[in-house]
């Protein structure tokens, strides 16, 4: 069995410049090691593209599309998400919509910004029946309030950082809950009793790299193969062994984003 990584940007620059033979061979160590999949995640028009560009290289790499909360400052939303609509169109590697949701915690883009592309993502996850991924830092009630209304759109918070009584709420919801290197943090007490509770057939598990990376790799580069790390502490919290950890998260990812 090997590892599902739910939420990578093998994309970031980083891997180009410190990762030695560059983003493709990041890719292809990954692979030959413990992972069989990887979805890459976009954040905005430039670097969804290049998610595609890189999933249409390997069989087992897919990609997402979308305008994180930290991109939104395109002259035109509207221009925005019908250029997004267009790029999941372009390919069938191309799995969900996102990433896309709030992020409060610097304070730096305008919330009513970030609410405008939020809802007109929903809007187009709707129209064209994808799961989404959801970014909520510090964003908890709003997220929330937000997938509410679109009852018929599902998908994945990812990194999760909520509680275990907002986690209940998502899955009761129908939301898959994802944990990345963070749930591994010694001071991260709410990821890791959210991790408890969330039902066997409603959780993922992430890199989130080049970000979070997993103790002991706490503030290195992160990347794909580090998911085993985090499954690790995930199969402990939970009682369970490593095996059935990345058994039913490998199952629940290729559910969500209908590979087959």
């Amino acid at each position: 069995m090997k590892l599902f990584d739910s939420h990578a940007h093998c994309d970031d620059l980083r891997f180009e410049t410190e990762y030695e033979g560059g983003t493709v061979k990041l890719i292809e160590d990954c692979l030959n090691d413990n992972i069989g999949y990887i979805v890459n995640i976009g954040t905005n028009l430039e670097n969804s593209k290049r998610s595609i560009e890189l999933a249409e290289q390997f069989d087992n790499v897919y990609a997402s599309c979308g305008i994180h909360p930290s991109d939104v400052f395109y002259d035109d939303a509207d221009e925005a998400v019908r250029e997004i609509e267009s790029l999941i169109k372009s390919s069938k590697k191309v799995v969900a919509l996102g990433e896309i949701g709030l992020d409060y915690h610097y304070e730096h883009v305008p919330r009513d910004l970030q609410m405008l592309y939020f809802e007109k993502q929903m809007e187009l996850a709707k129209k064209l029946d994808i799961p989404v991924i959801i970014h909520d830092r510090d964003a908890h009630g709003d997220c929330i309030e937000m997938v509410k209304k679109y009852p018929s759109v599902k998908g994945v918070f990812h990194c999760f950082s909520g509680s275990a009584e907002t986690a209940r709420e998502l899955v009761n919801m129908g939301w898959y809950i994802s944990f990345s290197g963070s749930v591994t943090f010694k001071n991260a007490a709410k990821p890791k009793e959210a991790c408890v509770v969330v039902p066997s057939d409603r959780l993922l598990i992430e890199t989130d790299s080049p970000y979070l990376a997993p103790t002991p790799h706490r503030g290195e580069m992160n990347k794909p193969s580090f998911v085993q790390l985090t499954a690790e502490v995930v199969a402990s919290l939970r009682g369970v062994s490593l095996e059935e950890i990345e058994k039913i998260t490998a199952e629940n990812a290729k559910r969500l984003f209908r590979i087959k």
